[in-house]
């Protein structure tokens, strides 16, 4: 895990004018914009939906990116764009699936992301914890704790508003908590 404060999420001056020579018809420059998008993105859908989904999710995120390049007014934010994709892309997935937990309106008790250090976690209590999370949590979850987006940044790739992200990150770490706290439990 990165316990770093996340960066403003900018690109790189050689990933925006990738974009803008992808714009304008350049394959060189849209087929490395892709193998760079490809790594993170593969992590992200893998842990929001799961393995066995990813590969279908990647490769409609994919094609869905080559199909909407074009329309991409702010070419330094094509990172956070990508992420928006794959996330409308993974809950259609998973909506279909039945695999869509809804989440609770509430909490289920009130509680500061402070009380619970889970940027702290090794990626692999992290990751092993998430399944135990609603699909809405473990995208504000991951994208915060993983990919080290801001809940701002967060919020606009999921398209909610700062407060749902904010309660999304509350119900996940509360859950996340009652998991860590019964394992810790003697038998």
């Amino acid at each position: 895990m990165h316990t770093q404060t996340p960066a403003k999420e900018t690109a790189a001056p050689d990933q925006t004018l990738l974009v803008l020579l992808a714009q304008s018809g350049d394959r060189e420059a849209l087929e490395q914009l892709l193998r760079d998008a490809y790594g993170p993105l593969r992590r992200y859908i893998t842990n929001l939906a799961g393995a066995a989904l990813a590969d279908d999710i990647l490769q409609e995120t994919s094609l869905q990116i080559f199909r909407k390049l074009h329309f991409l007014r702010e070419p330094s934010v094509f990172r956070p764009w990508t992420f928006r994709i794959a996330s409308r892309i993974a809950f259609a997935h998973l909506k279909h699936g039945n695999r869509w937990q809804p989440l609770e309106d509430a909490p289920p008790e009130h509680f500061t992301t402070s009380d619970m250090n889970v940027g702290e976690l090794p990626d692999e209590a992290f990751l092993a914890l998430l399944d135990r999370v609603s699909p809405a949590s473990r995208a504000v979850l991951i994208l915060r704790y993983q990919h080290d987006l801001t809940l701002e940044e967060s919020a606009a790739i999921l398209e909610i508003p700062l407060g749902t992200a904010k309660s999304r990150l509350n119900y996940g770490v509360t859950t996340l908590r009652k998991y860590l706290t019964a394992e810790r439990k003697p038998a």
